[in-house]
Parts: structure tokens; sequence; C-alpha cells
């Protein structure tokens, strides 16, 4: 039975199973499947995909599930502009993933369909697609859709209590020559004056660091209201694992990180003004952001970067971070302008 409208005739879901649109009770086993088919350090829980949507309601989206004659709950596929995250030149994201049970059946190529004409009837002028390396029957799933590889991303994890700090020098001594100082978000947002003027810093820092990422694609932040309410002000954001690099008070270098339900350490991004590269500051933020971590007994620690940004990368390879298969970036164009479904497994 099909209950998703638009393009499910020209796509059938095979015999013996059912599309859906997703309800919140779905979640758990949302949670489940995916967290059976990607690495330790991608893992999510039904926790953490409620909050976003709160935050994030993402009106344009499409969420559909597949069951099969038992109930059981098969394959999971999304796709929207991105919210809050939407950018001018209407990309869209989302995901798709099918049991390894019940590939080979079409059920990805059904689902697949419903998300490209859901995305297209509503302006979507192409379609990105992110395919894991290792996953040679995804690659040949999007190549059969009219995908087209244009860029990579790298995943790569620290397992946080192995972690040898005796190799690297402290990162006090590397700020205190660089005449700098290190604080972590939790001590400089309790001593902030005024809250609203510290947070607005600490997002333009973030802003200017992240125009510095080499995204292949266009790339606007949000408002600062936005990133205020979904990254500064998350429960997942760990203020002491978070350091900033302060100079006469003005923040001049950060890394974000946080911690997932399932206790799982990400850097959302690490980045140093211009004048103040060179100095080793870097570094020094990952490591006293590991040590944060090491103290509150996370295990892993994962990050993730585009193939261009050989300088991030060349840190993380110092610090012994371990690099997943290539991410790889693969396109198929409506009309012309950019627009983003990530397909994760293939079907």
């Amino acid at each position: 039975m099909d209950q998703t409208g638009a393009g499910g005739a020209d796509a059938p879901m095979p015999s013996g199973f059912a599309v859906r649109e997703r309800a919140d009770a779905d979640l758990e086993a949302v949670a489940e499947l995916t967290n059976r088919h990607v690495r330790p350090v991608e893992r999510e829980s039904a926790t953490g995909f409620r909050r976003w949507a709160a935050i994030n309601p993402m009106p344009t989206q499409l969420a559909l599930v597949v069951t099969d004659q038992n109930g059981a709950l098969v394959a999971h596929a999304n796709v929207s502009d991105g919210g809050v995250w939407a950018q001018a030149d209407r990309s869209w994201r989302g995901g798709l993933i099918v049991d390894r049970t019940a590939r080979g059946r079409g059920i990805g190529r059904a689902l697949a369909h419903r998300l490209e004409a859901h995305a297209r009837g509503r302006g979507a002028s192409r379609i990105n697609s992110r395919v894991r390396g290792d996953e040679p029957d995804a690659l040949a799933f999007a190549i059969a859709r009219g995908y087209t590889e244009y860029h990579r991303r790298y995943n790569s994890y620290l397992e946080v209590p192995t972690f040898d700090e005796a190799r690297f020098e402290d990162p006090a001594a590397v700020a205190e020559r660089a005449g700098v100082q290190l604080a972590t978000l939790g001590e400089a947002w309790a001593t902030a004056i005024d809250e609203e003027a510290f947070l607005r810093r600490f997002y333009e820092a973030n802003r200017e660091y992240t125009s510095d990422v080499p995204f292949p694609d266009p790339f606007v932040l949000p408002p600062f209201e936005v990133i205020r309410k979904m990254m500064f002000e998350s429960p997942t954001l760990d203020r002491a694992a978070t350091i900033l690099v302060l100079r006469a008070g003005q923040i001049v270098g950060l890394t974000m990180t946080d911690v997932s339900d399932l206790g799982i350490g990400y850097t959302f991004m690490t980045g140093v003004a211009r004048a103040e590269r060179g100095k080793g500051l870097a570094l020094a933020l990952k490591l006293q952001a590991i040590a944060a971590l090491r103290a509150r007994g996370v295990q892993w620690f994962g990050t993730t970067n585009d193939e261009a940004n050989a300088p991030m990368r060349g840190i993380n390879r110092r610090l012994g971070y371990v690099t997943e298969p290539a991410q790889l970036q693969v396109r198929k164009l409506f009309t012309g302008a950019p627009s983003c479904m990530i397909i994760q497994i293939g079907a």
C-alpha cells in the first residue's frame, strides 16, 4: 500500500512492503535502523531527532518510512530545503537508508523517486547526494539515477581514552607564547558582563571561520537568533570542551564541541583568526577539548573535513584521528542552480 501521494505510481513499492509518512512514534525504530548501518561516531538517538525537529521543523520536509509485512521498519528517507539552514540557491537536504536485509528489491529506487519528485515539485533545481566511499553498491545506485561525483569529504575520529597528550606541548604554554589566553565557553559565558554582546561576538567569530571552509556549494550561516537557539543554547553543546582563544578579551579562535545523547563527541568548528594563524593555536584548541572530553569520560570524538581543507586535516592526522573512507559528493542537475539530497546508504 502506498500512502505517499505524488510520485508513487511511477515507482511502486515492491510487494510485501508499505510506505507511509514518518510519525513521531517511528523515531526510535528510525534511530535503531540508522545506527545499525553507520560508524559508531555517526550514531544518533530518537531524543536527538526530536530535539532538532523542535528547533527546526522544516515545513517542506518529506519524511518516509517503509515497513515489511510484519510491520518492522526496513527503510527511512527524508528530504527538505533545510528549514532554517535553507540557502538562497535552493539547496535541499535529506537522507535515504535501506536495511541490508531488504536491499535489491527496488525499495531504494521507489523512495529516491519520491524524494526527487517532492524536491523538484517545490523548486529544487538540482540534487546533491552523499555516498560513502566503501559502499560501491550505493555509488552504482547513484550513478544509475544520473548522479556524478564533484567533491569529497572525510569523517574521522579519535579514541579519547587512549589518546597520548604527552606527545604535544602544553596548550597553556602555546597560548602564553602567542600572547593569548585559552578559556572554556562556560568560563567566558559565566563572566560576560553583557551576555547578548558576548554571544554575538561568538557568533561573528564562528561565521568568520566558517567562511574559510572550502565548501563545494554556496553556504550562508543562519542568522544569530537561529544559531543562538540551535547551537549556543543546545543542551548537547559541551561548554567545558568548547574552547575560546582570547586576545584582550576578544575572541580570535574557537573550537565548538558537541556531546550527543549517546555520549559521542563531535567538533562543529575549529577556526583561528587569520592574524593568529601559524602559532599552533588550532592544535592547542583541539588538545584542550580532548582533555575536557576525557575528564567527562567520552569514548569517541569525531569530526568532518572537506578534502581541500589541508591545514585542519593535517592537524587531525598529527593528533592521531582515524580517517574513514571518503564521503563522495555526487549531483544530478535539474535546471542549473544547486539543491541537495543526501543518500547515506545504497539500496
